[in-house]
């Protein structure tokens, strides 16, 4: 039987059709290589970066002399964290000559002010506007001398969009060696907190459900506890949003469940709400924080 077997096989070897056949696994491991950078929102390419040097062969040496040369910070950061034979052509700069210190020095602002809008507004610096408040926060320009608009700070730093840029090395800023004025300020009002604020300064009304009172707890629980990166909107993890659900407004939802709406228009008045919210029936995701457990909070922000 088998050499029949193997008889009648090699009389059909040339007997074949054109169909392909490809091993979809393989397949799809191939195209994940192919897309995964793609599929970031987080990016930044070579093609992305303006490097200026001394001339169109003679490269900056390091990152103060890129930007002694023209380069502006992150473009330096990120031609040097290639290795040299992937790294883009440069274009002939100007030197900036006794300019050079100070701009190192206005660099080193641009920074930190950046690194303040992640941790008070949840995100990069963009607005064109200069409006304390709205467009700047007060603190950044009364205690840290910001005195130009946030999309001058952010251009200043990069010639990309800043966004294409994770936000998640802000996690390693130490903060307990910044002066304590920013610490404090800090501490008042972290992205991701404030819809926290009522939970902590105002007490559930005592007419309310025995499940809103229990979730009441359970965030309170968590104002109580340090500033973590994990509530920090921009650093909270893909799995905490997805038991959170939508944090600002669930906790909108919540608020209403456990304040009088006296207290809701005194938070108003004192601007511990922007606004009194509005029932969201999307966001009812609240009725579920307890069941699930109290948060795990080990990533704390350090501000003491």
């Amino acid at each position: 039987m088998a050499a029949t077997a193997a008889r009648l096989s090699a009389a059909l070897t040339s007997f074949q059709s054109d169909v392909i056949e490809l091993d979809v696994a393989l397949l799809g491991q191939q195209i994940m290589r192919l897309i995964k950078d793609v599929g970031q929102l987080e990016v930044v390419t070579v093609a992305d970066l303006k490097v200026f040097g001394e001339s169109e062969t003679e490269p900056p040496k390091d990152v103060t002399d890129a930007i002694k040369w023209g380069t502006k910070f992150f473009d330096a950061v990120y031609y040097f964290a290639l290795e040299s034979s992937l790294r883009p052509g440069i274009t002939a700069g100007t030197d900036i000559g006794g300019d050079l210190n100070v701009s190192v020095m206005l660099t080193k602002k641009r920074l930190l002010w950046t690194a303040i809008f992640l941790m008070l507004r949840g995100s990069y610096p963009e607005s064109r506007g200069m409006v304390t408040g709205s467009d700047i926060p007060a603190f950044l320009v009364n205690i840290c001398g910001m005195n130009e608009s946030p999309f001058d700070c952010a251009s200043g730093l990069a010639s990309f969009n800043l966004g294409s840029i994770s936000p998640l090395w802000i996690r390693e800023i130490q903060w307990s060696q910044f002066a304590a004025p920013i610490r404090q300020r800090l501490g008042l009002g972290l992205a991701g907190y404030r819809s926290l604020t009522p939970f902590k300064m105002y007490e559930c009304r005592p007419n309310a459900s025995v499940e809103a009172k229990a979730a009441f707890d359970w965030v309170r629980r968590i104002t109580q506890a340090p500033a973590d990166y994990a509530i920090l909107s921009c650093t909270r993890d893909a799995n905490l949003i997805s038991k959170l659900g939508s944090w600002n407004a669930a906790l909108g939802n919540l608020s209403l469940e456990c304040f009088s709406k006296e207290d809701l228009a005194e938070m108003e008045s004192v601007r511990i709400l922007y606004q009194i919210p509005t029932r969201d029936p999307r966001a009812d995701t609240w009725r579920a924080w307890v069941s699930g457990g109290d948060l795990v909070l080990s990533d704390p922000i350090g501000l003491n």
